[in-house]
Parts: structure tokens; C-alpha cells; sequence
């Protein structure tokens, strides 16, 4: 028959008192580190039944960690969730993806009941999002319960650890013109959105901080890819097209050029193209792809290391708005680069 285990149980293989025992299992009174230590280990050995919310971190055998999210088919959530899922290792982390895309129920109660289905934090990737959302959940969830969100706060009311978009948008203007690139073009995000809206203002900042470059067509997308296809169609039609597009994610880029190259279009020498995250297709797509590289596992060690350090302060570790900016690069593939001056020759000799 099983026995439960006692305090006195782990006195015993410990060889320290019962109080002693207790107030390190409680975090009450004063103990040392060695003992705590003996503690925790002999209670795990033992197979006493400890909870997280009462374990130090250093002593917990796993800290669980909720990635909640709207997932939909493609390769972003893919790529975030593996970025994520490599930052833990050598950790003692565990993620576990989340999705509330069909969840019956609000997003906000899903997320405030995280610490009752035995979850230490959670990390959020909830564009859609509004001031009022993130406060509601701040007045809803535990104090001792850390939430850190990814995806970017206009007014930061809550942790974040989120990608430089800003930083993107101009790094594709800047490398447009380098190209020799002149009138440009963007396909933007959902307006609502700030990230989005942070892509856009680093694109168009350095357009107009330049005395080379033009902004000359700009259209509204979603993200998806039928927006991106929606955008070719709205290209086609334009008196003056721009040299060069940016898409402010990938999905709307391999829309806009699947449209574009069954139409005959030639990229980069008709029109170059730029989009955003770097996700696998943009190397397997022909031509390759331009796109602004977001080193998901850096983002997935940054986050693990916020909620690591407030898990170990101890203290009320709500969320006092604290940003992190984890920094992005473009890698420059076929679909934007100085061949395009090349091919332009070429298909004027065809064409002559």
C-alpha cells in the first residue's frame, strides 16, 4: 500500500529538524541555502508533493510556461513556436503552445486561468489586442504570475519583448536605395496593428529623410496572402509603378509575387520586391526572396530570461511595462539586388 510522505520523512533523509523542514518547504523563517537546498532535493527524491508556486525557482524541476496565441496554418507560427521550443535549452523551461483561435471561451478568462491549470507564466502573441485588453487582463491575473507579451504595445502597459520593426521598414528603404532604386512602394499590415504600423513609419521615415527616393503607391493589407495578390492587382493598375515593393510580412510578399510572376512580371527587373520575417520559403521561392531576417530563438531567450528574473524577485512581480527590443537584419536575396540592373539590360537587348 502507499505511504504518503511526511515532513518527518524528509527530516529523517535530510537529517535536519522537522521546523526546519518545514519553514523551507513553506518559505517562512530563516533558513540557509545549503539546507533549502537539502530540502527541495530530498522532498523531489522522496516524491513529496511540492508545488511550483511554493518551490524557489532555482529548486523547481520545471518551470511551464504557456506560449498562448490565435495559431493559423503557415509557416510564421511554425517558425515562432520552433524558435521558442530551441530557447529552452539547457533550460529548465517547458513551453507549451496555446491556441485560443476556437476556444469557446473569452481570450482574457483563458488567460487568467493559466496559474490554476498548474502554468508558472505565460508569453502572449496576441496582435489584435487594445489598451483596454491588457489592462482588463492585468486587473484579472495573479501579481505573482508573470505575462510577458511579443507582440509590440503602443503604450506598453506589460512586459515586452518584441522584435525592432520599426528598425526593419528601414533597413528594406535604405536598401532600395542602395539598389538604385528610386519611386517605392509598400503593402502595409492591419493599421490597428502596431507592428504594422511601426513597419510602415521605419520604411517611410527614410524615404522622406531622402532626397533620392519617392513614395509612390501604398495599400492596405492583412498579412495574408490573398492580400498580397489583392495588392498585385491594385499594382497592375497604376500609371506610375514603383521600382520597388516592400511587404510588410512574407505571406502578403509571396501573394503579391505569385500573382505577379503568373502575370508575366519579371522580379526584380519589372519590380523588386522586400518583405518581412525571413521564413523558410523566401530561400526556397524562385527567385529568392529579400526579407528582414527575425531571429525567433533570440526572442524566445530573451522572454525566458524576463520571466526567469521575475520568478526570482520574489516580490509582486506584475508588470511595470518594461520593453525589450530584440534587433533584425536583412538578408538580400535575388528578388531585390543589383541584378536587376543586369536583367533589365538583358531584356532590353531581347526586346530591341
Amino acid at each position: 500500500m502507499f505511504q504518503k510522505v511526511t515532513l518527518k520523512d524528509i527530516a529523517k533523509d535530510t537529517g535536519l529538524s522537522i521546523s526546519t523542514v518545514s519553514r523551507a518547504l513553506s518559505q517562512t523563517g530563516k533558513i540557509s541555502k545549503e539546507n533549502e537546498k537539502r530540502v527541495f532535493e530530498s522532498a523531489y527524491r522522496l516524491n513529496y508533493p511540492l508545488t511550483n508556486a511554493h518551490t524557489p525557482v532555482e529548486h523547481r524541476r520545471s518551470i511551464n510556461i504557456a506560449l498562448v496565441t490565435r495559431h493559423y496554418t503557415g509557416e510564421f507560427y511554425a517558425s515562432l513556436f520552433e524558435g521558442f521550443d530551441q530557447s529552452t535549452k539547457g533550460k529548465k523551461a517547458v513551453i507549451s503552445l496555446i491556441s485560443v483561435t476556437h476556444s469557446s471561451s473569452p481570450v482574457i478568462q483563458v488567460l487568467s486561468e493559466l496559474k490554476k491549470n498548474r502554468y508558472d507564466a505565460a508569453v502572449i502573441f496576441l496582435p489584435e489586442f487594445r489598451a483596454a485588453d491588457y489592462l482588463e487582463l492585468l486587473q484579472r491575473v495573479s501579481s505573482d504570475f508573470p505575462i510577458v507579451s511579443i507582440a509590440p504595445i503602443a503604450s506598453p502597459v506589460m512586459d515586452t519583448v518584441t522584435f525592432d520593426n520599426y528598425r526593419g521598414g528601414y533597413l528594406v528603404a535604405r536598401h532600395f536605395e542602395e539598389q538604385g532604386y528610386r519611386d517605392l512602394g509598400i503593402i502595409q499590415g492591419p493599421v490597428q496593428q502596431s507592428e504594422a504600423m511601426l513597419r510602415k513609419n521605419g520604411f517611410i521615415d527614410y524615404i522622406q529623410a531622402s532626397e533620392n527616393l519617392n513614395l509612390t503607391w501604398q495599400f492596405n493589407g492583412d498579412f495574408s496572402f490573398q492580400k498580397g495578390k489583392e495588392a498585385y492587382t491594385d499594382f497592375r493598375n497604376q500609371n506610375r509603378k514603383p521600382d520597388a515593393v516592400f511587404c510588410s510580412n512574407d505571406s502578403m510578399t509571396l501573394g503579391f509575387m505569385h500573382s505577379a510572376l503568373r502575370d508575366g512580371v519579371h522580379i526584380p527587373c519589372d519590380v523588386a520586391v522586400a518583405g518581412f520575417d525571413d521564413l523558410p520559403a523566401c530561400t526556397l521561392y524562385t527567385p529568392t526572396i529579400t526579407s528582414v531576417h527575425t531571429p525567433y530563438e533570440l526572442l524566445g531567450k530573451k522572454t525566458l530570461e524576463l520571466i526567469l528574473n521575475r520568478l526570482n524577485e520574489q516580490t509582486d512581480i506584475h508588470h511595470t511595462g518594461y520593453t525589450s527590443l530584440v534587433p533584425v537584419s536583412l538578408n538580400v536575396r535575388e528578388s531585390s539586388t543589383e541584378l536587376a540592373s543586369e536583367f533589365r539590360n538583358y531584356y532590353s537587348d531581347l526586346i530591341q
